[in-house]
């Protein structure tokens, strides 16, 4: 089975994003440059060079053939698992699951489930500590709307305060099937899903870590 995928430049270095291949390149390039001047300073520049390439991780993930399986969208850890009120797609009282996405996480952001793009905004905001409680509806945002067989779900992905590179990679109107990319966010971020409250049984906790388009946050019982 071959990984879903987006409209994105082939990466020429595998398991790295397509732009990781001028900052891996340059890096080298100083790499060597080093051994021949200052052979002391070729492990720290080597070491620069795996850090920014690690910035670009792009790993395969191919999900289990599992419909009413809803998958991890990143890469992190479960920060909690609450019902609220959602009032921008799904208008109704959902369980939120919400994954913190540390720094050094792969960036990459999937699609939980099948379904279309019905709902896309990007807005630019403030860059707050996402301990902050403002920080979901004030700090720079992403939100996707994704209309399923079994009614309609709503992401956000929050950017951290150094997750100043925030971008959309699907489209309104996008079919999309889970672990599809559809967004990147680098530097860490948060990620909160919404889904109707009596639509899941979530099988994940507090403290879980989850891998994006692999991890199964929970089934869908309706």
């Amino acid at each position: 089975m071959s990984e879903p995928t987006t409209n994105q430049r082939q990466p020429a270095l595998p398991g790295l994003d397509a732009e990781a291949t001028p900052v891996v390149g340059i890096g080298l390039g100083l790499t060597g440059l080093a051994l021949g001047l200052r052979p002391r300073l070729a492990p720290a520049t080597l070491a620069l060079t795996a850090l920014a390439a690690a910035l670009f991780r792009n790993p395969r993930r191919i999900p289990p053939d599992e419909p009413r399986t809803v998958f991890s969208i990143a890469d992190g850890r479960i920060q909690s698992v609450r019902e609220v009120y959602e009032h921008r797609f799904v208008h109704s009282d959902c369980l939120r699951l919400t994954t913190i996405i540390g720094p050094l996480d792969v960036p990459i952001c999937r699609a939980p489930v099948a379904g279309q793009v019905a709902y896309l905004e990007q807005i630019a905001g403030d860059y707050r500590s996402l301990r902050d409680p403002l920080a979901a509806e004030r700090n720079q945002r992403l939100y996707i709307g994704i209309e399923t067989a079994w009614g309609p779900m709503l992401l956000a992905i929050i950017a951290a305060p150094l997750g100043r590179w925030l971008r959309c990679e699907t489209r309104q109107g996008a079919t999309l099937t889970a672990g599809t990319r559809i967004a990147s966010v680098r530097f860490g971020g948060q990620v909160d899903l919404y889904i109707q409250r009596d639509v899941l049984e979530p099988q994940v906790a507090p403290g879980d870590r989850t891998l994006a388009g692999h991890s199964r946050l929970g089934a869908v019982v309706i």
